[in-house]
């Protein structure tokens, strides 16, 4: 995991070179494909690419922008070679139709005892990442029925 102590400004540009290393400099794979992100740069996204921004932050109903969430930013070193592993009993892989034409089926890697999950969509030559997070508590029964109900990957 990465240290998160220091300034917000000192454990961005910490994480950003996490980010910049794994997945800008190089590509990360999934399964023998490239794995893609959102490499948009906007006037809002100081100068780092937004999937940088929606794997570290979290929507925050009470404001108009993401705010840092820490347990998930802090497992960003995990998410590449997740991404990479090949099958393992500590890594549960499953893909869940989500029902929709946009949303598709998903690819789900979850490190259930390092409670963090990437999720990716796989399109025609690659997969996309579509985001990866801190599973708390809340959230893992919700998972594990998403596991129960799996299609083969």
């Amino acid at each position: 995991m990465v240290s998160l102590d220091g300034s917000y400004g000192d454990i961005i540009e910490r994480l950003y070179g996490v980010f910049r290393n794994d997945f800008i400099e190089t590509r990360a794979t999934h399964l023998g494909r490239d794995v893609a992100y959102n490499g948009v740069i906007n006037e809002f996204s100081q100068g780092k690419v937004e999937g940088f921004w929606h794997v570290i932050t979290r929507d925050d109903s009470a404001r108009t922008h993401r705010l840092i969430d820490y347990r998930r930013a802090e497992r960003l070193p995990w998410a590449k070679p997740l991404m990479e592993s090949p099958y393992h009993e500590d890594i549960k892989f499953f893909s869940h139709d989500e029902g929709s034409t946009r949303k598709g089926i998903r690819h789900y890697i979850w490190f259930e005892n390092g409670s963090y999950l990437v999720i990716l969509k796989k399109r025609k030559y690659d997969y996309y990442w579509i985001t990866a997070f801190y599973v708390d508590e809340h959230r893992r029964p919700y998972f594990q029925r998403k596991l129960d109900k799996s299609i083969a990957p």
